[in-house]
């Protein structure tokens, strides 16, 4: 159910942090991959073979920001089974603060180079009538807190993009789905992790009171690339322990 054998997948953020974790997840699952990042693909390359020396992987470096590149990474192989699209940017400061220059950074990144590989990826899979998407929201797409205002625009711009195209592209049996993770250990959250207060108060909010680790994402990855979710589209699953629904802000003694 959840194999994911002669399947071809694209893993575009693969160098580090979740991407990485979903493609060394792929490729135990018998998933071959292209490994798309703008820099660093190698050490991936490496781990992936390690982990199933059988599986094609391709690396391909690439800047998302650029539409060319997307269309032809789409290219790389003649039928694409997944494509999986985590880079996201952050710049957190008080909206009142904001300059046109960063707000552009994140929603170029975040919101626009989604939108273009939602774009491409959805033309190519709706040749052999197939595929499955995923990207990453967050939970900023839901609940947002001071210095956040760009960045959660952009994830909930995403989730609804998703949204939307899931249902253009259903009559061609092609899922598209959001993932939302909590507070995750990757370089987007280095500079939460440094700061003793930040780093706190996201390790107490969420019910399991830690911070998770990449590979934790994969599961939920390999759910939504393989048969496992054959029925499950225009959905943002949610990995966050609990961090939505269970308030947190205090344990009473009870």
């Amino acid at each position: 159910m959840f194999n994911l054998n002669n399947k071809n997948i694209i893993v575009i953020g693969s160098a580090s942090g979740i991407g990485k974790s979903a493609s060394l997840a792929i490729a135990a699952h018998g998933g071959n991959l292209i490994c798309a990042d703008i820099q660093n693909i190698e050490s991936t390359i490496k781990a992936v073979k390690e982990i199933n020396s059988k599986v094609n992987v391709i690396p391909f470096e690439i800047d998302i920001t650029n539409k060319s590149e997307i269309i032809k990474l789409m290219d790389e192989y003649d039928v694409i089974d997944g494509v999986v699209c985590t880079p996201s940017i952050n710049v957190r400061k008080l909206l009142i603060d904001y300059t046109e220059s960063e707000f552009d950074k994140v929603i170029s990144l975040n919101l626009k180079a989604t939108f273009n590989v939602l774009q491409a990826s959805a033309k190519k899979m709706k040749l052999n009538n197939k595929g499955s998407i995923v990207t990453f929201s967050s939970i900023r797409g839901s609940v947002v807190e001071p210095g956040q205002s760009v960045y959660a625009a952009s994830k909930a711009g995403t989730e609804k993009l998703v949204n939307t195209l899931a249902a253009e592209v259903a009559e061609y049996n092609i899922r598209v789905n959001t993932i939302s993770p909590g507070p995750v250990m990757t370089p987007l959250t280095d500079q939460l992790r440094n700061d003793k207060l930040w780093n706190e108060a996201y390790t107490t909010k969420p019910a399991l009171q830690r911070w998770a680790q990449p590979n934790e994402l994969a599961g939920g990855i390999i759910y939504l690339l393989s048969d496992a979710s054959s029925y499950v589209t225009a959905s943002n699953l949610r990995i966050d322990a609990g961090w939505i629904n269970v308030d947190g802000r205090f344990n009473p003694n009870i």
